[in-house]
């Protein structure tokens, strides 16, 4: 499993869709730093670090995670991944694995990045740098809510074998569930903006169920025939 594991991370870091992914999001966090900074509002930069470290990173974890399991697919290397590799179930377990330490640090570099710009600002007393209980649950669910949505786009990727089908569900799918009431903050794609919003204690209970239902499938699914 380890072997897989560094195998998976390997790909990660060599193949150039993650690293544009990765540069993207960097990118993005550090221009909405300079430019735009956090709330003048104190109450409203502490309440928005969430939101602005959690919420840039997740969603592109999601379309990592996409990529991570799907362009073995695209460029046929699953073949020989299979032929030397007993167990596919293990094979997505190292994707999965992979794409969660991956999110993670992301999300962690992110998180601290913002809560540096807030600091910067208004101070360290105001950031709560002094309660580190509150500081623990800011990136508790920063990083649980990134993690689980590399896991949902990993099951999405496995599922579907297409990552450009992936792409453009997953942006269909956030518009329909936003629009709609009954499934606002509760489908498996904005469920991710209510951990790092106004529900994160619900939120993350409903994207951690979401991401185990679609795991569920991809491991069922993950025995059908390659050439599909």
């Amino acid at each position: 499993m380890i072997r897989l594991l560094r195998s998976e991370l390997y790909a990660l870091r060599t193949t150039p869709g993650p690293w544009l992914t990765m540069s993207a999001v960097a990118a993005l966090h550090l221009f909405l730093v300079a430019v735009i900074g956090t709330p003048g509002d104190r109450g409203a930069a502490w309440h928005g670090l969430g939101p602005s470290a959690g919420e840039l990173t997740g969603y592109p974890m999601l379309l990592l995670g996409v990529v991570a399991a799907a362009q073995d697919h695209r460029f046929r290397t699953i073949v020989p991944v299979l032929l030397t590799t007993p167990g596919r179930r293990r094979v997505l377990a190292a994707e999965a694995a992979a794409v969660a330490v991956v999110a993670a640090a992301a999300a962690s570099a992110a998180q601290t990045l913002w809560l540096a710009a807030a600091v910067r600002r208004h101070g360290g007393a105001a950031m709560h740098t002094g309660r580190p209980g509150d500081l623990l649950r800011l990136y508790a669910v920063t990083v649980a809510g990134v993690v689980l949505l590399g896991l949902l786009g990993v099951a999405l990727g496995a599922i579907l074998r297409n990552a450009a089908t992936a792409f453009v569900i997953v942006p269909i799918g956030v518009i329909a569930e936003a629009v709609a009431p009954p499934t606002r903050y509760r489908g498996p794609f904005t469920s991710g903006l209510a951990t790092f919003g106004p529900h994160p204690g619900s939120g993350a209970l409903l994207l951690a169920g979401w991401t185990v239902v679609a795991l569920t499938i991809a491991v069922v699914t993950v025995a059908r025939d390659v050439t599909d």
